[in-house]
């Protein structure tokens, strides 16, 4: 009788254990395709091509991303980076469709390695860094 007794308050906290974390979890079937970077969006508001050299004097540098299965209101962010140094972060909130970011250069900006990575804010996303260069 004492082991039921055991076993039933184990298996009691293993239930509020389990029922405190899963509401923590933010989980998604969303996912991120085809990113690519440019100067120019073609009239569906994505890039057309990717490249990955830039120009000093490129005044913009656009990212754009297919985003499927999600839902109104899911966010992604798009970070820039100089190498490590972070320049900013941009996030989106939409549901399935294209989401585009855009890096303003001014056409003055150090040459070297750049880089975008882009995220959709859940905790099974797997985040998507393309790199590129500035000349």
């Amino acid at each position: 009788m004492k082991n039921n007794n055991v076993l039933a308050v184990v298996m009691l906290v293993l239930v509020f254990a389990v029922s405190a974390v899963i509401p923590a979890c933010n989980v998604s079937t969303a996912n991120l395709s085809d990113v690519k970077l440019c100067t120019e969006k073609n009239s569906s508001n994505v890039c057309d091509a990717s490249a990955s050299t830039f120009p000093a004097s490129t005044p913009v540098i656009y990212c754009s991303a297919n985003l499927k299965n999600a839902p109104t209101g899911t966010k992604v962010t798009f970070e820039w980076k100089h190498g490590s140094e972070s320049l900013g972060k941009a996030d989106v909130e939409t549901s399935s469709g294209t989401v585009v970011s855009n890096f303003t250069t001014g056409g003055a900006v150090e040459p070297g390695s750049y880089s975008v990575t882009v995220k959709i804010n859940t905790d099974n996303a797997t985040p998507i860094t393309k790199e590129f260069t500035i000349e």
